[in-house]
């Protein structure tokens, strides 16, 4: 809602927004997740190990590793992926 705000404030959109939290409204957001269909859920717990993982030196790895894969691979656009995480689960649960 923070983004929405700052978004039209920068590109002068007019919009009923709250100046003083500097956000938009609750009733702005569903509005905006029903008209282009998206769904709102509720964030799951970060797992220790990703936690980890998640450090400096492992993300600029990580895109190490991928420039240098699809410049060796010479991939098309086409075939490049964002592959979003919300079905796969990182959380361990016990039955």
């Amino acid at each position: 809602m923070k983004v929405a705000f700052e978004y039209a404030d920068v590109n002068g959109v007019a919009g009923r927004f709250n100046n003083e939290r500097k956000s938009a409204g609750k009733d702005w957001l569903k509005l905006f997740c029903k008209r282009y269909n998206l769904p709102v859920r509720n964030p799951e717990q970060y797992s220790v190990a990703r936690a980890m993982g998640s450090n400096e030196v492992q993300v600029t790895r990580f895109y190490n590793n991928l420039k240098s894969c699809c410049l060796e691979k010479k991939f098309p656009a086409h075939r490049k992926f964002n592959m979003e995480e919300t079905i796969i689960s990182t959380v361990h649960r016990r039955l």
